[in-house]
């Protein structure tokens, strides 16, 4: 236990120093305010750009608290994950290429808390990105839109979290398998380019982990039903389970 806290220590210390702390901050704070004041000036700057009648058409002259959270997921849900999986995608495929991994664990450290380390660093720079963006973006929501009730926010967040936990998971075993500062990001990168692929096919796709990027938007237009988001919920934590596990197993087998 002792070497796993110090190990998790240094992994610390690691993402301040190598400024992934202060990156994600700026980011994700950036993705928050991007969406609120965005939509709420739209209108103006349409109509400024001769656009007004265009504007009116696409349902933009009165914004509402929703339109600024549908722009939160749109922006958290694709820059903010691809965010996520740059910073993290060498944790664990760097160090195996360096070599540094060499000396926690003849220190004692066993394998398996060298998977559990690296996952708790991505898991907590992703939770922190989202907590940040989420409270920039409702800090200016309810400054632009006050008194506006936006429903089922909270499970809309929590399924972008959990779809970002998913991916990042999937930085695990990529890492163990391919060496290299891109190599935790080959596995990710194939699994959302065949999901994406699947979304060709409505009866393949109700239950991809990615409708949790999309979904949660439509559960609070009420075109869904909060039920809706189960299965992908279930399929996202299942998978990320499985990718820790895998990733454990195939870890005590290969050469650092």
């Amino acid at each position: 236990m002792n070497g796993f806290l110090a190990f998790l220590s240094e992994e610390v210390m690691y993402l301040v120093r190598s400024q992934r702390v202060l990156i994600t901050l700026l980011v994700f704070a950036l993705l928050g305010l991007m969406n609120a004041p965005l939509v709420y000036y739209m209108p103006e700057i349409l109509k400024l750009a001769g656009a007004g009648d265009i504007a009116a058409g696409m349902g933009l002259s009165q914004p509402t608290a929703l339109d600024a959270w549908m722009q939160y997921f749109k922006n958290v849900g694709q820059m903010g994950i691809l965010a996520a999986l740059l910073l993290c995608g060498s944790l664990l495929s760097g160090e195996k290429g360096k070599g540094t991994l060499v000396l926690p664990l003849t220190k004692g450290l066993g394998r398996s808390g060298v998977v559990i380390v690296k996952f708790i660093a991505m898991s907590g720079l992703w939770t922190l990105g989202m907590l940040v963006s989420a409270a920039t973006s409702a800090a200016y929501t309810l400054w632009l839109f006050p008194g506006e009730d936006v429903p089922h926010l909270l499970l809309g967040i929590g399924a972008l979290w959990l779809l970002g936990m998913f991916l990042l998971s999937l930085i695990l075993p990529s890492s163990v398998m391919f060496r290299g500062s891109f190599g935790g990001l080959i596995v990710p990168g194939a699994v959302i380019v065949v999901l994406g692929i699947l979304g060709v096919f409505p009866n393949l796709m109700f239950w991809s982990p990615l409708n949790l990027a999309g979904d949660p938007v439509l559960v609070m237009a009420g075109a869904k039903e909060a039920a809706d988001l189960l299965v992908p919920s279930l399929v996202a934590a299942t998978g990320a389970a499985a990718c820790v596990a895998a990733s454990v197993a195939l870890f005590r087998r290969s050469v650092v």
